[in-house]
């Protein structure tokens, strides 16, 4: 039995990597950063009492501890990382920049049937975000499972496009967010955005496309997690505030689609939010019956029992905060079930 092994989001899952607020920072904003959350260039972000700071922390700490509970109860193993230490600034030939934290391995690395890839990311705080996961990871490898690393990339300043005021990346070199991607047996959607560009794609149809067959599709300006999700065969989770069925992917629209409307906005703590009310959607699935969501969202929930899901209403209270929500904060490193198609 392979110790890495997910083709999909819904399988029975069986072991997963979950995130860590230990060292929590909040990067300067530069280019990249600019760029993916697509601020003005007079934007100032404010400086954050440390107070808060560590309140938001204990928070999402607790809140993992409820979810790692949760999931234990399911036989879940969980995995937690090791958080690097974020003092020393990252630094390149190219740039500087601070470190990010290790909350979100859903971002950092990608996950393709027996295979995990540490993504080339495009913001340069992220640019090392992989290593605070190398205790997992590393303890894979030992055991002969396949992990492998895009190419590093530049990251240098003309990678960063902006047509008119929609930001863009360039294809200069491979870039993308592992949230860029749906996973759906052998067929692979990838949102081009600020955060993926297509010669990321490509990349990853030179060295998974004798397995896989890669969609390319833009539905949302950065990552797919808060706008489309995969629940099971024939059932899709869509934001309807941001697109309808006619905006999927030709594969996708013959399958019973939930169009979720009214999210509940918990809220948050710093002086910006890192996401919108819509993270509301980043739900993760123990299987195909079974769904974790944010307790806030009843609407959601009650959507999602009348198609016979069972709902498991968590707490996590920073989602808005931090950027990420139960999906973002997660990897699921293995899940029952093979490689399929379920578009043939």
């Amino acid at each position: 039995m392979n110790l890495i092994n997910s083709y999909n989001d819904w399988g029975k899952l069986e072991e997963i990597i979950l995130g860590s607020s230990k060292n929590l920072t909040l990067p300067d904003i530069d280019v990249s950063v600019r760029h993916f959350f697509d601020l003005p260039e007079s934007f100032a972000q404010e400086s954050q009492a440390e107070s808060v700071i560590e309140k938001v922390k204990t928070e999402m700490e607790e809140d993992f501890s409820d979810l790692t509970k949760l999931l234990e109860r399911y036989g879940v193993k969980v995995r937690r990382p090791e958080a690097i230490e974020l003092a020393e600034k990252c630094t390149t030939p190219f740039w500087q920049s601070q470190q990010s934290h290790a909350l979100m391995p859903r971002d950092c690395m990608l996950i393709l049937g027996d295979t995990l890839i540490e993504a080339p990311m495009p913001s340069r705080s992220r640019f090392f975000e992989s290593q605070s996961f190398r205790n997992i990871t590393m303890q894979y490898q030992l055991k002969g499972e396949k992990l492998i690393s895009a190419p590093k990339p530049t990251l240098t300043d003309d990678n960063y496009l902006w047509d008119g005021k929609v930001p863009y990346l360039a294809e200069n070199e491979p870039l993308f967010d592992a949230a860029n991607l749906l996973r759906c047996g052998k067929d692979i959607f990838y949102n081009v955005s600020n955060s993926g560009n297509r010669a990321g794609m490509e990349w990853l149809e030179n060295v998974f496309g004798d397995k896989f067959n890669f969609h390319v599709m833009s539905v949302c300006s950065d990552h797919v997690g808060t706008t489309i999700q995969l629940l099971k065969p024939g059932l899709v989770l869509i934001n309807g505030g941001r697109i309808s069925v006619k905006n999927l992917p030709k594969e996708l629209r013959d399958w019973d689609v939930i169009t979720f409307k009214d999210p509940a906005d918990i809220g948050y703590e710093f002086d910006w939010p890192r996401a919108s009310e819509w993270i509301s959607m980043n739900v993760l699935s123990i299987d195909e019956k079974t769904v974790i969501v944010e307790e806030s969202q009843k609407v959601l929930a009650d959507q999602l029992s009348k198609k016979g899901i069972e709902v498991e209403l968590c707490r996590f209270r920073h989602g808005r905060t931090v950027g990420g929500g139960f999906h973002c904060c997660s990897l699921d490193v293995r899940r029952q079930g093979s490689l399929e198609s379920y578009f043939e």
